[in-house]
């Protein structure tokens, strides 16, 4: 049996990406600076000027400079001290009762792997895939992504495709954006799903576990570090 899992909302509340802006601006305060480069980003994406992974790329600004080995020190203790402390119940749950019964397991999440290879790796995945973003010396400004880009959406299948799965058993997610991955799924649990969502994926299994958070003061306050 094979069972993918998205990760951001799907395994906790939130977006990892958000949350990893706010590890490194807690800790880094100087690096709000980034936001002088975010806001005129984010005016050129809402103009759409800008596609999606481009001001994925922007957003990354914050680390920009940081020394590799920093970098991965950094996303080793988010991954330690906040990700795995954040876990929703249920899904760990439906994780450990597919890897007692032996499935192969995937985690496919759009997020950079920077953090979430060694999420999958902590939580014992079978495969974990994330939205490569290239890495050298120190962080770029905007970090390149390799074609197909953002592992959003049809790019999923893209991916998962190299690694031999063109079939699954049951897909997890909270997004629609992973409705290509659940078309090639048997069976479907959505996590806290928006209704019309959920009405284009009849007789899914619906998990609701409290998120816990207010997604507007979240999102503001991860950007601003706070």
């Amino acid at each position: 049996m094979t069972a993918l899992f998205d990760m951001d909302g799907t395994l906790f509340a939130g977006d990892s990406q958000l949350r990893f802006a706010r590890w490194i601006l807690r800790r880094h305060g100087w690096r709000r600076i980034y936001l002088f480069w975010l806001l005129p980003m984010g005016i050129l994406r809402g103009l759409h000027i800008i596609n999606t992974e481009c001001m994925k790329r922007a957003f990354l600004a914050y680390a920009w400079g940081m020394k590799r080995e920093k970098l991965e020190e950094e996303c080793a203790a988010f991954v330690q001290e906040e990700i795995l402390r954040i876990l929703y119940p249920p899904l760990l749950d439906k994780l450990r009762a597919h890897q007692d019964a032996g499935d192969t397991t995937v985690l496919c999440s759009a997020s950079p792997d920077w953090w979430t290879q060694l999420v999958g790796k902590a939580l014992g995945f079978t495969h974990t895939i994330g939205t490569p973003t290239a890495l050298g010396k120190r962080v770029e400004l905007m970090p390149a992504i390799p074609a197909p880009g953002n592992n959003k959406g049809a790019n999923k299948l893209v991916r998962l495709a190299a690694i031999g799965i063109n079939h699954a058993d049951i897909g997890y997610t909270d997004s629609a954006a992973d409705l290509p991955m659940l078309s090639i799924c048997d069976k479907a649990v959505l996590v806290n799903p928006k209704a019309n969502f959920a009405a284009r994926v009849p007789n899914a299994e619906i998990l609701t576990p409290d998120k816990g958070l207010r997604p507007l003061p979240f999102t503001l306050g991860c950007l601003m570090g706070i």
